[in-house]
């Protein structure tokens, strides 16, 4: 068996017997202190108690005794963990990229901190989460993977692999297994997050991927993990798993510094593991060399009911050697301006524009690629310029429906040396409609539209029609 293969059966593994006992301390009262248990709505429940114990108490006589056990139980609710509330708000996406990331001092997008529950004799607490999902997908053409929708990596019509007539897949390589631990009481207020899921093969099912693996601790925060150059609330609620072509999708080795300023606006710092991808075709002798980490830093302003905006901006060096091109290097950068924002209460926009040179890798159309530097035809080395821009609009029908409009577009300026085939632009368009089943169980259906040019000209596009199931215990 594989590392890889072996790894995901250890996490399938810990979620079967680890889940249950979970739901087992969830279950326990807070006079039994048996984990810390949080109501959808705790002042309510505070309020229910308090009137109790009045009540109680006003009987006097045998209820006297009922009423002390009923005080008990008010003070273990009111002592419970509180966290520190975060100015973004959960949205509750199909797929919830909001989840893992770190935030300024630890802050949590649930101060309830539901279903976590206490580590014996320490501060922390730790909540499992197993998020089983189911996508059928049906497709008008071969789109050149089974399992992602990746406009840029259409077969282009005249190939081989174009055409096909219409396709169905259904697959789970969504479902999702985390371990968030966390100790807001213990000084540094430390966390640490971990996820998989099961999308670490396009030409097999349930291949385990490491999704996040970081510790947070004093604001700093080191592992694997969003990049800065990453917004992981700019992602629109699309049913589809991969997501649009034009959004950053950036997770790799970091070490990063978060500042607070205030509670609207906070910066990051990092240094991150250079995930560069050269095109050698021009010099199939060349290979990438990288002389430094990548550099980079976001300035975030964010505003509980408003939203957020992001500015984030990435150097990066790019370096080459072979037979043919020698020996050369480039300096890349990047910048990301990233949103999300609250019309009202029904209506929200999401929405990014990127620009760089050497940043291609980075997008979540052209990482499939080696776009971030090629050889013009006279084997100038050239960090290679790129560009995306997203627009997305989600309208809350009814507490339980919503839909969402999105719209991407990315473009690869492409190096004179390169193949005919290379990806130049694609386009990406959804339209869908959810329905919040229950708390945790969501339901998705969509239309996609993708659309791939290449650098000769050639063109293909697919339309897919997705179904999907998403339950998570929380």
């Amino acid at each position: 068996m594989s590392a890889a293969r072996a790894a995901g059966a250890l996490a399938l593994a810990l979620g079967a017997v680890l889940v249950p006992a979970t739901l087992q301390a969830q279950t326990g009262t807070a006079a039994e202190g048996q984990g810390v248990r949080a109501p959808r709505d705790l002042e309510a429940e505070l309020d229910r108690l308090r009137a109790r114990v009045t009540e109680l108490e006003a009987r006097g006589g045998a209820d006297t005794a009922e009423a002390a056990d009923y005080r008990r139980l008010l003070e273990a609710r009111q002592d419970r963990v509180q966290g520190e509330r975060s100015p973004i708000e959960d949205r509750g996406n199909l797929d919830d990229r909001q989840w893992p990331a770190a935030r300024p001092d630890d802050r949590t997008l649930d101060p309830e901190y539901r279903g976590f529950i206490p580590v014996p004799n320490t501060q922390a607490m730790i909540r499992f989460n197993f998020k089983p999902r189911l996508d059928a997908t049906i497709d008008n053409r071969n789109t050149g993977n089974r399992y992602r929708f990746v406009p840029g990596r259409f077969p282009l019509e005249g190939s081989p692999g174009y055409g096909g007539g219409e396709q169905f897949n259904l697959n789970g390589n969504g479902t999702q297994f985390s371990i968030d631990v966390r100790a807001p009481d213990a000084p540094g207020n430390f966390r640490f997050y971990y996820q998989n899921d099961f999308f670490g093969s396009d030409a097999a099912d349930m291949r385990f991927r490491l999704q996040h693996a970081y510790g947070q601790y004093y604001n700093i925060v080191a592992g694997f993990t969003y990049s800065v150059f990453e917004d992981p609330d700019a992602w629109p609620d699309t049913v589809d798993y991969e997501g649009p072509n034009s959004v950053i999708f950036a997770r790799r080795p970091v070490i990063h510094y978060i500042v607070p300023f205030d509670d609207a606006w906070n910066a990051t710092f990092g240094l991150e593991k250079p995930d560069l991808y050269l095109d050698t075709s021009f010099d199939p002798t060349a290979f990438l060399v990288t002389k430094a980490p990548d550099v980079g830093a976001n300035l975030r302003w964010e505003e509980e009911g408003v939203g957020h905006m992001q500015l984030s901006g990435i150097l990066r060096s790019l370096g080459a050697k072979g037979q043919v091109v020698g020996e050369q290097d480039e300096l890349c950068w990047g910048l990301n301006l990233s949103a999300g924002l609250h019309v009202d209460e029904q209506n929200f926009v999401v929405g990014l524009v990127v620009a760089g040179e050497g940043i291609a890798g980075m997008g979540n159309d052209t990482s499939f690629w080696a776009s971030d530097g090629a050889f013009s035809a006279s084997g100038g080395l050239e960090a290679m310029p790129y560009y995306s821009g997203l627009l997305a609009f989600t309208h809350n029908w009814c507490e339980a429906w919503r839909s969402t409009a999105v719209y991407g577009h990315a473009q690869l300026d492409n190096a004179s040396g390169q193949a005919a085939d290379f990806f130049h632009v694609s386009r990406y368009a959804s339209l869908n409609l959810v329905h919040q089943v229950g708390p945790r169980l969501s339901v998705g259906a969509e239309l996609l539209y993708g659309a791939r040019e290449a650098k000769g000209g050639a063109e293909s596009d697919v339309i897919r029609f997705q179904l999907s199931l998403v339950y998570s215990l929380f």
